[in-house]
Formats: structure tokens, C-alpha cells, sequence
């Protein structure tokens, strides 16, 4: 049995977290003490981190000394992070004898190609991790043997056409690329109508057979209204091409500073301007975008505004953002699945109708990244990686939202 996590204010140990599955006993580093020199409970506060009595890492929020992290919101009303928490609490399916598989969510990443295998594996992971039932992963012929390596969890589909896998010119065979094409998205559609949420982007890569696959499955997506995030070189393909998303209400954005950047130059907006995410989310006219950065700002089609928690970490390792689309693409999920078992209608919104759905989602989904960056930090520090934050979701979830 894997050991549980114990930070605690005041104790002579910070206990290493919990052994990976998917992690060799060699790479695994040992318990930090706290009250030496380097690692002391002073100087992770100084940097903005704080051992919890909770057990997590805590951040000092502004006007608090010692606060999960502080939340503002506008455009609905007052809205504590208390208040927050506490509907995402009541989505977190429950534990119990009688469900079944499948009932705590089905999710699917579309993502993986030759280059780039660890990006897939991050988000899928991190869906299974933070609670979902099961995650499939589809990709290129040429990552899906990467990628069940790394985890018999995880069920992966070698289904995306790749121009170097079937020796095709997408440019001089063009019926050949079609015909690819056409038969990739056909192997897919008998699978996508099964999952809650369906994360696009990571580990893409540029292959245009790819993009031609993916443009077509976001079409697809949006017939059936089903719900997905679009992350890494998903932003990639929507913002050269926003119509595909335009308008779309069942989807989540989670574009970093440079993807940020692109999509404002791509919509002619000044990406420095104060209001210039209001101004993207007007003209996208339908999606919910997490605008990542020191603190995640989440903004709603409607206009509201959920600034989010400053707990996190100073360090910035590759497959940090991976892991985010994954607990976000839960979070969406559980939302989807709760308002649908409790009979709740499409306009609903949560914390007395103050909060649109994917806002919340995007919220719960942010914190537990966030703390779960803050803890894999407090222990590991410049060794920190993106499987340390996988190994804390879990645990951060129960901390956070206390639903056993």
C-alpha cells in the first residue's frame, strides 16, 4: 500500500510523498528535514509557502496570514473561496460500495505522436489520479507503445494518422491523407460519445494529418455537445483556425502566457491591454478560458471572473500544464455528471447562482494543481517533476474537499 503524505506545522520531518507506480525506488527522494538550514518552515513561508496543519502547503494570501490562497470574483456577485470549495465538495463523487465503474468518470486525451509521448501520459494520469474510473489515451501509432510503458493503467488507442508512420505526403497524396484521415476519425467516433470530457492537445505535435483529425473530432464534439479542454498544441490548432470553437459554450481554454499571447495576435487584440481577456472571451463567444499564470484568472462566456489561488510553487518543470488540463477535464466531469444526476438544468449555476459551471471546474480543477504543486515542491524541490505533482492529487483532493 502506497504510504499517505503527512505535512504538518511544527513537525521535525517532511515526509516524501508517495512511492509512483510508475516510478523506479531509484529516483525516489528521501523525507526533507525541516528544521535544517536549507529546507526550514521560515523560508518556505518566505517564498510564499506555508505547512498547513490541513497537511497541505498553504500560501499567505493577501490581507490573510494564513490562507489556502485568496480568490476574488466579479461579474457574479461576491463569492468567497469558502463558498468555492464547498460546491466543489458537493461534485466530488463519493466513495461508496455500491457504484460502479465508470461512475466517478471516463475521460479521454487525444494527444501523443512520435516526439513527444510524456505529455499525454502526464494529463491521462493525472485524470485517474485525482479520481476519475478510467482514461483513455489516443494517439499515433508511433507514441502508443511509449505510452502503455509507462502505465498499464491507462488504455490507449494508436488511432491518429501520422504522415511519417504511413509514409504519406499529405501534400502530394492527398487522397491517401483523406482516406487516412477519414478512417482515424471513424475508429474515434465509436469511442468519443462514451467519455465525460475529452482533453485536446497534449503532445500533438504539427503533422497536418494530425491537425486534419483533430479539426474533425472538435467538429464532431460539438454535434454531439459533448464537453472537452483544449490545451498545448490544441491551442495551437484553434487559434490559427477560432471558428472551430467559436460560439461553443461546452468547452474549457487553458492557454500559458505564450499561447495566451498568439491567440490575442490571432483575434487582434493588444494582449497587454487591461481588459484583454474579457476582450478574447467576447469575440470567442462561448468558451470558458483559464488564462494561466501567477494566478490562474478564469473568465466565464458571461463574463464572470474567478481570480485565482496564489498557492503554487517557483518551480516550472515540463508537463506542470499537462497535469492541470487533467484535473481540470475531471473537475468538468464531475460537474457535468452531478448536474445531470441531481436534474439540474442547462442554465444552472452554482454557489446561489452566482457561478457558471465550467468556472467552478476550472476553479476546483486549478486548486488541486496548485496544491499539489505546493506540496511535490515542499518535498523535492529543484528535483521536482511532473509525476511528483501526479503522486499529490489524489491525496490533495481528499484534503481539499474532504469527500470519502
Amino acid at each position: 500500500m502506497l504510504s499517505v503524505p503527512v505535512i504538518k506545522a511544527g513537525s521535525s520531518l517532511l515526509h516524501a510523498a508517495p512511492r509512483s507506480p510508475f516510478r523506479s525506488s531509484a529516483t525516489q527522494r528521501p523525507a526533507t528535514v525541516l528544521s535544517g538550514t536549507r529546507y526550514c518552515a521560515e523560508q518556505l513561508t518566505c517564498r510564499g509557502l506555508l505547512v498547513g496543519a490541513s497537511g497541505l502547503v498553504e500560501a499567505q494570501g493577501a490581507g490573510s496570514s494564513r490562507t489556502r490562497g485568496t480568490v476574488s470574483a466579479a461579474g457574479m456577485g461576491r463569492v468567497t473561496a469558502k463558498e468555492l470549495e464547498a460546491a466543489c465538495a458537493e461534485i466530488v463523487p463519493s466513495l461508496a460500495g455500491d457504484s460502479f465503474k465508470g461512475q466517478s468518470g471516463m475521460l479521454a486525451t487525444i494527444g501523443g505522436c512520435r516526439e513527444y509521448t510524456g505529455a499525454p501520459f502526464f494529463a491521462s494520469m493525472t485524470c485517474l489520479k485525482v479520481g476519475a474510473d478510467l482514461s483513455h489515451t489516443f494517439c499515433t501509432e508511433g507514441a502508443a507503445t511509449v505510452i502503455k510503458s509507462y502505465s498499464p493503467e491507462l488504455i490507449v488507442h494508436p488511432y491518429l494518422p501520422d504522415s511519417h508512420d504511413l509514409g504519406i505526403d499529405a501534400e502530394k497524396q492527398k487522397d491517401k491523407a483523406a482516406r487516412a484521415v477519414k478512417e482515424a476519425i471513424e475508429a474515434m467516433n465509436h469511442w468519443m460519445p462514451r467519455f465525460n470530457c475529452v482533453v485536446i492537445g497534449p503532445g500533438l505535435g504539427r503533422d497536418p494529418l494530425v491537425h486534419d483529425t483533430v479539426k474533425q473530432t472538435i467538429l464532431d464534439l460539438k454535434e454531439r455537445n459533448q464537453f472537452f479542454l483544449v490545451d498545448a498544441d490544441g491551442l495551437y490548432i484553434t487559434t490559427r483556425d477560432p471558428e472551430l470553437i467559436k460560439g461553443y459554450r461546452n468547452v474549457v481554454m487553458t492557454p500559458n502566457k505564450n499561447e495566451y499571447k498568439r491567440l490575442a495576435d490571432q483575434l487582434g487584440i493588444d494582449v497587454d491591454a487591461p481588459d484583454s481577456q474579457k476582450r478574447i472571451t467576447e469575440a470567442l463567444g462561448g468558451p470558458t478560458i483559464v488564462r494561466k499564470g501567477a494566478r490562474d484568472i478564469i473568465m466565464d462566456p458571461e463574463g464572470g471572473v474567478i481570480e485565482g489561488t496564489d498557492v503554487g510553487c517557483p518551480r516550472r518543470a515540463g508537463g506542470q500544464g499537462d497535469v492541470m488540463s487533467g484535473c481540470v477535464a475531471t473537475f468538468m466531469a464531475w460537474t457535468v455528471d452531478w448536474m445531470e444526476r441531481t436534474g439540474k438544468p442547462k442554465d444552472y449555476k452554482f454557489c446561489d447562482g452566482r457561478v457558471f459551471p465550467l468556472s467552478l471546474a476550472a476553479y476546483g480543477g486549478t486548486l488541486v494543481a496548485r496544491h499539489a504543486a505546493a506540496n511535490a515542491f515542499a518535498s523535492q524541490k529543484r528535483s521536482m517533476v511532473a509525476e511528483d505533482l501526479i503522486d499529490q492529487v489524489g491525496y490533495v483532493v481528499d484534503q481539499l474537499f474532504d469527500e470519502l
